[in-house]
């Protein structure tokens, strides 16, 4: 299932990282059997998300 990330910047200078969860899109797409795979997607994405938007030390 390919995953697509946005980052936009709003009239705030405030930075956004949005992307659809992998449980949206599960239902969406009546998609069945594959709940662990489903899982680990969302899992890495948190992960990812939470380090691309960390500010460094």
């Amino acid at each position: 299932m390919p995953q697509k990330a946005l980052i936009s910047e709003d009239a705030d200078n405030k930075v956004w990282l949005s992307y659809n969860n992998p449980q949206y899109l599960k239902q969406r797409h009546n998609i069945t059997g594959c709940d662990k795979v489903m899982n680990k997607i969302a899992a890495a994405l948190n992960t990812l998300s939470i380090a691309a938007t960390s500010k460094p030390l």
